[in-house]
């Protein structure tokens, strides 16, 4: 699973950190809530910063001292870190998180309302939780509080009516680190052959519900002690269900996670059934049965002329119309499969193409697939280098020098380095000047580290109408320009599409960086009519950024497929503020494979004197 993106840190390192880094976040949030020492706040942010980039063993760190040597870890922290490791909780939350109404807690969630804005709903209109806030501003009950206008309550009002679309979804980038590490202990179960994430998770779908785990076992007498094992795992917080055939559990972070143990004959043909897509089974099952056969989570079996038992028909369920047949059975049907034990032998047997997860959407895969016609889909190994990335000299936690060692350590051939133009204030945007300074220190740094090839650029913003934040004299001297809108996300199509259009014809920028501007779960980005978007990019030699840094994931993979079918050239980048930020590529890479994405599609897969020469033509 996931053979084709880079794992430079270990999964299971990934979801602890992770979790880690969240709780630190929400600490720092409440004590924000609440008002307290501002400086302990951000201290707690940065141990958040801190953790989310570590590459090491946390554990291990605990075990021998040497976390008291990471930069930015105080001993307060080091104390809750160390507490989480063992109990897997942390007293300081639970303290801190009981000395403000519980219902507060869940509003930090809600897209562009901060802690301080909570803060002041809270005391001055006693208002604890999402549902008296919606209720009040729809009544009109803070209006007259300072610093809240009309249009911020829009905002606020907008911001929830988002939280309540994506409730019980958890991003890839959250659930995909759960999972790996689960999979890594279950794999090491006594009776555990083999074992696979399905479902959304496995097809790469940017949000998913729950994880779902395929586990192979040798003896379905198994199933009860690998059931209890997997029940007891260091990530467990609540057991939802326990058996021979499937185990269920929540997460501490409150993700929920189905086991489902299958005999290792049938383990393919359950991986295929679980993985989805709901309308990808359908069409599966309605080609089986135009063969002649019947296919189910143990199978693909022939269907007998010869009328049939009762207790044959059990054996072999007929598919519902409504994707999945009409049980999940408990056993495995008396007759031999024609195909189970694996997803290729059942795609071989329909005669189809074996079909990547990330294509089972029913997007056209399975008549490409009987035509022999799907397209390789990208991999991790035809990235040659990452075209938008960030220094210390805007706001990024790494020099020059230190982001192209990581990025040769990677395997890299060339690496831009792309820090922000002088609107982004916040984050310590360049001037002219400073751009032209920054400029010359890469071409400097080109020469020095060898065995990979920097070019020198810049993110600049695309302004409210569309101008770039720098005249055409100062993008003219650098090599590779990434625009990018970063303020007034909220245009009305026609102005946004006409902001980009603009953009895209200025001459000297060769990719639109994150298209749309969007958050996935805090804001929607801009509204682009994509029908004139695509082919004045494609005709325009400008490539669509898939932005890999989470949450943005900007082009989705809807709108990246369908400028692969207006002729548009994609860049897949991680928008990297530190060299950890470079692992951010897998996610990127899951959006171009579900948009059917190849090598030959994506410029930053191209030789360097190829992309130089792709640059080239749009001057």
């Amino acid at each position: 699973m996931f053979d084709n993106r880079p794992s430079p840190i270990d999964n299971t390192l990934m979801s602890l950190t992770h979790d880690l880094a969240g709780l630190f976040e929400r600490m720092a949030q409440i004590m924000e809530l609440k008002g307290e020492n501002p400086f302990k706040a951000i201290a707690f942010h940065k141990v958040a910063r801190v953790l989310k980039e570590l590459t090491i063993d946390l554990r291990d760190a605990v075990a021998d001292g040497s976390i008291r040597s990471i930069q930015g870890i105080g001993d307060s922290s080091r104390k809750v870190i160390e507490q989480y490791i063992k109990d897997g909780l942390s007293t300081d939350y639970d303290e801190l998180a009981a000395s403000v109404p519980a219902g507060l807690i869940p509003m930090l969630q809600i897209p562009s309302l901060g802690p301080k804005t909570i803060a002041l709903f809270w005391k001055e209109r006693a208002i604890n939780s999402i549902d008296e806030l919606k209720k009040a501003i729809d009544e009109g009950k803070l209006e007259g509080l300072k610093g809240v206008g009309e249009k911020k309550l829009q905002g606020i009002k907008e911001g929830i009516e988002l939280l309540a679309r994506s409730a019980g979804r958890v991003g890839v980038a959250e659930a995909l680190p759960v999972a790996q590490s689960l999979l890594a202990q279950l794999r090491k179960i006594k009776g555990v052959l083999r074992a696979e994430a399905a479902g959304s998770l496995r097809r790469w779908r940017e949000t998913v519900g729950d994880v779902d785990l395929i586990a192979a076992i040798s003896s379905q007498d198994e199933g009860e002690f690998i059931s209890r094992q997997f029940t007891q795992l260091p990530e467990m917080a609540k057991v939802l269900g326990q058996g021979g055939t499937k185990a269920s559990i929540l997460t501490a972070g409150g993700l929920q996670v189905d086991l489902r143990m299958i005999p290792d004959e049938h383990f393919g043909a359950a991986l295929l059934y679980f993985t989805g897509s709901k309308e990808h089974g359908v069409k599966l099952r309605q080609r089986a049965l135009d063969m002649g056969m019947t296919l189910n989570e143990w199978g693909l079996y022939k269907i007998e002329k010869s009328a049939k038992s009762k207790s044959d028909d059990a054996d072999a369920p007929r598919p519902k119309s409504g994707g999945r047949v009409e049980k999940e059975t408990g056993h495995a049907p008396k007759a031999k499969p024609v195909a189970s034990a694996t997803e290729a032998d059942v795609y071989e047997a329909l005669d189809l193409q074996f079909i990547e997860p990330e294509l089972r959407e029913d997007r056209g895969e399975i008549d490409a697939a009987a035509k022999k016609a799907l397209p390789k889909l990208i991999a991790r190994a035809d990235i040659r280098g990452d075209l938008h990335t960030h220094t210390t000299a805007s706001d990024g936690q790494n020099t020059i020098e230190e982001m192209a060692a990581a990025a040769k350590e990677l395997g890299y051939a060339y690496l831009a380095i792309t820090d922000h133009s002088k609107s982004q204030v916040i984050a310590n945007g360049l001037s002219a000047e400073r751009l032209l300074k920054h400029a010359a220190a890469i071409r400097k740094a080109d020469g020095k580290v060898k065995g990979i090839r920097l070019l020198a650029g810049c993110e600049v913003d695309i302004l409210v109408d569309g101008r770039l934040d720098f005249e055409a004299d100062i993008l003219q001297e650098l090599d590779i320009v990434v625009a990018s809108p970063h303020v007034s996300l909220k245009q009305d199509e026609a102005k946004a599409t006409a902001r980009i259009l603009r953009a895209i014809d200025t001459r000297y920028v060769n990719i639109i960086g994150h298209p749309t501007g969007r958050i996935i779960g805090q804001r929607d980005g801009l509204p682009l009519t994509f029908s004139k978007v695509l082919p004045a990019a494609a005709k325009a030699n400008v490539a669509l950024e898939i932005n890999s840094g989470w949450p943005r994931l900007d082009l989705n993979d809807s709108n990246a497929k369908a400028a692969l079918a207006a002729g548009c050239m994609l860049s897949i980048n991680t928008d990297s503020h530190a060299t950890g930020g470079f692992a951010e590529i897998r996610w990127g890479l899951g959006v171009a494979r579900r948009a059917w994405a190849t090598a030959g599609d994506v410029i930053n897969c191209m030789e360097y004197d190829a992309l130089k020469a792709f640059i080239a033509r749009k001057r």
